[in-house]
C-alpha cells in the first residue's frame, strides 16, 4: 500500500507534463479551515480542555481519460493560550496527537478512475460504509488506505467491493496517535475485504447488505432497511430495521449479533425518534462499532453499543428546525439513551444536547453537550467510574 501512495502523490505531478497539462491547470483545490474546543469533566475527578485551528487543504486534478489524482493535508494546530496544561493533567488530547501536540499528515492521496458506471479509487480516501466510515466527529474524518471500486449501472442499485489495510483518524488512536496510519485489525491482521450492495429502486424503500472479511479478527454482516411512509408534504414515518452479526477469527473477543429498529416521525419543523438495539453474544465477547463510529440506531454522540455483552439499550430523540421561527439553518436535537448490560453488570445513560448551524455552504457549525452516567461506577471493565460531561463547539468555513 505505501507503493499505491507514492503512484497518488506522484500522479499530481505526472499530471502536470506535457499533453495533460490541461488537467492539471484545470484541477481545483478545495478543504475546510475549522475551530474547535472540546472539555471534558471525569466524574471519578479531573477537568481537561484543548482549543486547536487547523482543517483539510485539498488539490484534485481535472480528468483526463477518465483518470484524476488527489492530495489533502490534514492539520492541527494547539492553541495553547486555550487549551490545558499537560503538566497538570488539565490538556484534553482529542484534538491532537497522542502526547497531545500538533500534527499534520497526508490524509488523502489517491489515484481515481472512471469509466461509464465504473469507479476506481487506489490509496488514501474517505470511505463510508457501515463498518468503515469517516466519523468526522472531532478535528478530522478518518480515513483509509484503500482499493473501492463501485458500479452503479443497475438502476437504483449501488455495488461496491475492495480491500481496506490501514487507517487514521480520531478513531483509529489506541496506542499509536490518531494521525499515523495503522493496520485495520491489528499488527497481525492483512486488511480487510469488503463487498456491498445499496438498493433503492423500490419508492421509498432503501435496502444495504454488506459483508466484510477482517483478517485474523472477524467476518462481519451488516444489512438494514428503512421504509418512508409519507402522509403529506410536511408529515411522514420512517420505520427502519438491523441486523449484524460477527463470527470471531482466533479468539478475537469480536462475535455475536445486533438486532435493531427504529423509529421516525417528522410533522413539519419537529421529529421525533425511538430506537432499540439488542446484543447476543457468548460470554467474554462483544460486538463492535468496526473502524469509525459504528452504524447503530441507538448510537449516542458518545456511547454506543461496543464493546458490551448482551446489552440493550434504546434511544429517545427530538429536534427541532428553527427556519420556520426566522433562524434559517439552525437546528436543536435532544436525545436520551440508555444502555444496559445484565451480563457485566453494567449500566450506562447519556442525555445530548445538539444546536447545528448552516449559515451557508461555506459557514457551519455545531455545539453539543454530552452527560454521560455511569450507573453503577463499573463500566470500564475493572470497576471504576467512566461517567463523565463533554462540552464541544467546531466552527467551520468550507472552501
Amino acid at each position: 500500500m505505501k507503493t499505491i501512495i507514492l503512484l497518488s502523490l506522484a500522479a499530481v505531478t505526472v499530471l502536470n507534463a506535457g499533453s495533460i497539462d490541461e488537467a492539471f491547470v484545470a484541477g481545483k483545490a478545495s478543504g475546510q479551515i475549522r475551530a474547535a474546543y472540546t472539555s471534558i469533566e471525569n466524574d471519578a475527578g479531573g477537568k481537561s480542555y484543548g482549543t486547536a485551528l487547523g482543517g483539510i487543504l485539498k488539490y484534485e486534478t481535472a480528468e483526463w481519460n477518465g483518470l484524476k489524482a488527489g492530495v489533502g493535508a490534514y492539520v492541527s494546530q494547539k492553541l495553547h493560550a486555550v487549551s490545558g496544561n499537560a503538566d497538570k493533567n488539565e490538556l484534553n488530547t482529542e484534538l491532537f496527537d497522542i502526547n497531545g501536540k500538533s500534527y499534520a499528515y497526508v490524509g488523502e492521496a489517491y489515484l481515481d478512475y472512471t469509466m461509464d458506471d465504473l469507479s476506481l479509487r487506489v490509496g488514501r480516501q474517505q470511505i463510508d460504509t457501515p463498518f468503515a466510515d469517516t466519523d468526522d466527529i472531532r478535528m478530522h474524518p478518518n480515513t483509509f488506505e484503500a482499493a473501492i471500486a463501485t458500479y452503479s449501472a443497475i438502476e437504483g442499485t449501488t455495488l461496491v467491493g475492495g480491500y481496506v489495510t490501514r487507517w487514521a483518524g480520531y478513531d483509529s488512536e489506541g496506542t499509536v496517535s490518531k494521525d499515523k496510519f495503522k493496520k485495520l485489525g491489528g499488527n497481525e491482521s492483512n486488511g480487510v475485504a469488503v463487498v456491498g450492495i445499496v438498493n433503492e429502486s423500490v419508492e421509498n424503500l432503501a435496502l444495504q447488505g454488506w459483508y466484510y472479511s477482517i483478517d485474523e479478527v472477524s467476518d462481519a454482516l451488516y444489512t438494514d432497511a428503512t421504509y418512508t411512509i409519507p402522509f403529506s408534504e410536511t408529515i411522514a414515518l420512517a420505520l427502519s430495521g438491523q441486523y449484524a452479526n460477527f463470527s470471531e477469527e482466533k479468539a478475537s473477543g469480536m462475535d455475536g449479533s445486533v438486532y435493531g429498529i427504529g423509529a421516525a416521525f417528522n410533522v413539519s419543523a419537529l421529529t421525533l425518534g425511538a430506537a432499540y438495539n439488542k446484543g447476543s453474544n457468548d460470554e467474554g465477547k462483544s460486538v463492535s462499532n468496526g473502524f469509525g463510529g459504528g452504524p447503530y440506531l441507538t448510537s449516542m454522540e458518545e456511547w454506543t453499543i461496543d464493546g458490551m455483552n448482551d446489552v440493550k439499550a434504546y434511544q429517545l430523540s427530538a429536534g427541532v428546525d428553527l427556519a420556520n421561527a426566522g433562524l434559517d439553518g439552525l437546528t436543536l436535537t435532544a436525545l436520551y439513551g440508555n444502555f444496559k448490560s445484565d451480563t457485566d453488570g453494567t449500566k450506562v445513560t447519556e442525555f445530548d444536547l445538539i444546536a447545528s448551524l448552516e449559515l451557508s455552504e461555506a459557514i457551519t457549525g455545531d455545539i453539543s453537550y454530552a452527560m454521560i452516567d455511569d450507573k453503577y461506577d463499573n463500566a470500564d471493565g475493572s470497576g471504576g467510574d467512566v461517567g463523565y460531561d463533554r462540552f464541544l463547539v467546531r466552527l467551520n468555513y468550507n472552501f
